[in-house]
């Protein structure tokens, strides 16, 4: 009898991997064009234009996927003429089907929103190729494409830091917190400093990650597909270590989520001088150690306001994010400055953090399924 835990254990292993394996294999080969009929690319270009050089990656990417296209790439001060004659008066800019010019202002450096434009012109072109003395004409673009970013709704936003803000790591630290607190004949007053303390460590550390990251983005757009493909890899492997973990806490009754001993120890010296100092150093720390287990869902997001937003409106959403982070958090922090119990927070921790695990798990999966697909 013994044996069966044990074998089940490493079954649920084998497969999580297949899993993972199948989703990194298989993903990829959902949404595969295909075109019937030839098309005709033109790619106008001037040497040295850094946006003309951030666009051709785009191009030849598209391009590639599309046997049948007819491609042309043009220098303006070689075909200056044939720009004129399109009506192009900047580059980049590319005509799909010597009709429908895709230009600069389009897309505005989104590089995801000029790849979509691109794809969409190429798989719904003109019913048949127009001589450019013929006038530029063509299908509309989709609706809200010639905007340069897509919109985004604020709430869901508010509502994924929510999500991630409720989480048994955030929780137990509270709990554990407020322990301290109580046992060295602390308040109201000091469970308050602590509260606004870790917050703002957590907030000012996720918003300096989230605004580097999407400074370093914007600053070399190279690397965006690199940074949604890393994206999609660890939010399906964080996901998948969730689900272990309900696995892992239904039958040992401990997490694999362990909290550093150096982290501990730091925050048993709340009592000391400096609380408000100490505990904010305390959130800073947390949202680095803890990473793996509250993090996954913030790299979700950052990978989405990276292909949306710019620097300045990401850092909008980002605050915006991390305010629903901390939403949680600093009701739990009121809740326990004017009476509620620490053990009666970590029972519940205790009786839920399967569930919640869970829901995580299958949540961070659902959400890298997505983002491999391109849905979001």
């Amino acid at each position: 009898m013994k044996e069966q835990p044990v074998q089940l254990h490493h079954a649920i292993k084998g497969i999580l991997g297949l899993l993972l394996c199948s989703f990194l294999l298989l993903s990829p080969a959902f949404g595969s064009p295909g075109q019937a009929e030839a098309v005709y690319v033109d790619y106008f270009y001037e040497e040295g234009c850094l946006k003309c050089q951030q666009a051709l990656p785009v191009v030849t990417k598209v391009v590639e996927r599309y046997p049948d296209i007819n491609y042309s790439s043009h220098e303006i001060m070689a075909d200056y003429s044939l720009m004129q004659e399109y009506g192009i008066s900047s580059v980049p800019a590319v005509v799909v089907n010597r009709s429908f010019v895709i230009a600069y202002q389009d897309y505005g450096g989104n590089e995801t929103l000029f790849e979509a434009l691109l794809i969409e012109a190429i798989e719904n072109p003109p019913s048949a190729p127009m001589t450019p003395e013929s006038g530029v004409s063509g299908p509309e673009k989709p609706a809200g494409q010639n905007e340069t970013a897509s919109k985004l709704n604020p709430f869901i936003i508010l509502t994924a830091g929510i999500l991630a803000g409720f989480n048994p790591c955030l929780l137990a630290v509270m709990a554990f917190l407020a322990s301290i607190t109580l046992s060295q004949q602390g308040g109201k007053k000091e469970m308050l400093k602590i509260t606004a303390g870790f917050s703002a460590g957590i907030f000012t550390m996720y918003m300096f990650a989230g605004l580097s990251i999407l400074g370093t983005i914007d600053f070399l757009p190279g690397i965006r597909r690199t940074f949604t493909t890393l994206t999609v890899l660890l939010t399906g492997v964080l996901g998948l270590w969730h689900l272990y973990d309900a696995y892992w806490l239904k039958t040992h009754a401990k997490s694999t989520f362990r909290t550093p001993k150096a982290l501990k120890d730091f925050m048993s010296r709340m009592g000391e001088r400096n609380l408000l100092l100490l505990s904010f150093l305390a959130g800073g720390m947390f949202s680095l150690v803890k990473a793996p287990c509250v993090g996954a869902i913030y790299l979700s997001v950052l990978s989405f306001l990276s292909t949306k937003t710019n620097v300045t409106e990401g850092a909008i959403y980002l605050g915006l994010y991390n305010l629903g982070l901390l939403l949680p958090v600093i009701i739990l922090g009121f809740l326990l400055s004017f009476g509620l119990s620490p053990t009666a927070v970590t029972e519940f921790r205790e009786k839920r953090r399967v569930e919640i695990r869970l829901a995580t798990g299958l949540i961070l999966v659902l959400l890298a399924l997505l983002l491999q697909l391109g849905l979001i």
